[in-house]
């Protein structure tokens, strides 16, 4: 039985998990029937337009076909400004009807806005950059005529327009997320009265370092906001205190880069937040060092739902702490830590242990990490699909040891901090848990589903580790190294005996070169 004698459906089946890119330039052109199916209007329905194109110059006669069929598209500005009818090159087929989400890649000037205001009616979610010469006051007003549910602008220009946003808004009364990235001249007074008047906003993202605690600075409830970012310098304890005690239905939290919220502040969340499922704290310019009378526990006891952790620039994580965490987020998902200096092995052994919903696990700058911690988070998370490891240097090479952690040395030592005059032994809350956890069985080892792995600037990584965590993840499609120590030929070899273990890769970045599996086929 041939391929192209099977049923449409299982075709279609085949297609969807195809590239876009290969239904335009492979599938399309096999046969009538084949682009018929390719044709196929769920095939369509998100779109990045660069991606699916290998010249958009020429791709106007296929996208005439699907255009309707398109909910979400991601593009140029300068494309869909040729799209829309409005440039030497315009085609009258294209509609975009159906189009509800747009994401503009690269900055907006003229009159787009205008453009798309007449002529994608139906859109419901804008995305988009603006120069800082931008007339953001008339985009805003043009905007106005559309039923929008989430805007996400990035605009750094000096116009004063708060009078013209509170305009928007009280014309908006189906939206649901604000996203403000930039917009300098925000005062702090106009976000406590969105925050005060407009209960429907359930996402609201400020980017802005001058926003300050004037905008929680009310006792009225926030009962609709269930997502609060903030990146301002301004923001500090008694402002994150005070929003999630007028907020008691928050879900996701990201505070990084508020160099003045502390763990004070870190408390309040922990006390008022049963819901959270996202929390986000720290900031990569710095090391926080002051832990206060904050237990990283205590999160776990007040957040019971958190699916997704991320420390950044904490210096004095300790592994109790972590385990007790790993421990009670039986939910949790994702996982990063960032600048870590105690943070060993014994974290990976409890993740691999308790957390079966495991699917995303990021270490940046965490030296006693060893690459046994990762075979053996490799080993036993089956659910895991994106793993990145940068710059730890503790990566070396690995233990034939099979009780991988026995030998560990990084683990009850004692983290003297010169700086700040903190001491204290990372010891678990008795020893029969840590051995428990060190002795934990490789008999649960399942089939691994790793997607993705990047190891970038790990330096002291040795290419047996690299190639033994590859047989572990057959099914991994992105690979990320960084190897300057080889020489050419070293790495040649390397990456033709990756491509022989993990048979659906097809390219691998190392020293921040892709080499194709095709270009290694070639010259054999």
């Amino acid at each position: 039985m041939l391929i192209t004698d099977l049923p449409p459906e299982v075709l279609l089946k085949i297609f969807s998990y195809l590239h876009q890119r290969d239904l335009v330039h492979g599938v399309s052109l096999i046969c009538e029937v084949w682009n018929e199916l390719s044709l196929w209007p769920r095939l369509w329905k998100h779109l990045t337009f660069n991606l699916a194109y290998d010249d958009p110059g020429q791709s106007y006669t296929h996208f005439a076909k699907i255009n309707n069929f398109i909910h979400s598209l991601v593009i140029h500005p300068s494309l869909l400004y040729q799209l829309l009818g409005n440039y030497r090159f315009a085609f009258s087929g294209i509609q975009l009807s159906n189009l509800e989400h747009l994401h503009l890649t690269d900055q907006v000037s003229g009159y787009l806005v205008d453009t798309i205001v007449q002529n994608l009616t139906s859109i419901k979610h804008f995305k988009a950059y603006f120069d800082s010469k931008f007339d953001m006051q008339r985009c805003l007003n043009s905007l106005e005529e559309l039923k929008i549910i989430s805007i996400d602008f990035g605009w750094y220009g000096l116009q004063n327009i708060d009078n013209n946003l509170i305009k928007f808004l009280t014309k908006q009364s189906c939206l649901k997320k604000l996203v403000l990235r930039g917009w300098q001249t925000l005062r702090s007074e106009t976000v406590a009265l969105i925050l005060n008047d407009y209960h429907d906003i359930e996402q609201l993202y400020l980017s802005n370092s001058q926003i300050s605690n004037v905008i929680v600075n009310s006792n009225l409830p926030i009962p609709g906001l269930s997502d609060f970012t903030i990146r301002s310098t301004i923001f500090d304890d008694i402002g994150i205190s005070q929003l999630v005690k007028r907020s008691n239905n928050l879900r996701f939290i990201d505070i990084r880069e508020c160099s003045n919220i502390t763990f004070k502040g870190l408390t309040e969340v922990a006390k008022h937040c049963p819901l959270l499922e996202s929390l986000k704290f720290g900031n990569s310019t710095f090391i926080i060092n002051d832990r206060l009378n904050f237990s990283i526990q205590s999160l776990a006891e007040g957040c019971p739902k958190l699916k997704s952790i991320t420390f950044v620039g904490i210096k004095l994580i300790l592994d109790d702490e972590l385990v007790c965490l790993i421990k009670a987020t039986k939910y949790l998902e994702c996982l990063t830590l960032s600048e870590s200096e105690t943070t060993s092995d014994i974290p990976l052994y409890a993740l691999g242990k308790y957390c079966s919903n495991l699917k995303q696990i990021t270490f940046r700058n965490c030296h006693k990490i060893s690459a046994d911690g990762i075979m053996y988070i490799v080993k036993h998370s089956r659910r895991l699909q994106t793993l990145k490891i940068k710059s730890c240097g503790g990566i070396g090479d690995y233990s034939n040891n099979s009780k991988i952690g026995t030998n560990d040395k990084t683990t009850g030592v004692v983290v003297d901090d010169g700086n700040t005059g903190f001491r204290q032994e990372t010891k678990l809350q008795n020893d029969s848990e840590r051995n428990d956890l060190l002795r934990y069985s490789d008999s649960s080892y399942q089939h691994s589903h790793l997607l993705s792995l990047d190891m970038t600037q790990c330096a002291n990584i040795l290419p047996r580790t690299i190639l033994a965590i590859a047989k572990m993840c057959p099914d991994i499609r992105e690979l990320y190294l960084t190897c300057d120590f080889l020489k050419s030929n070293e790495v040649e070899e390397l990456t033709r005996e990756i491509f022989d273990t993990c048979m659906f890769l097809g390219s691998i970045n190392i020293n921040e070169r892709v080499i194709e599996l095709s270009s290694i086929q070639t010259q054999d």
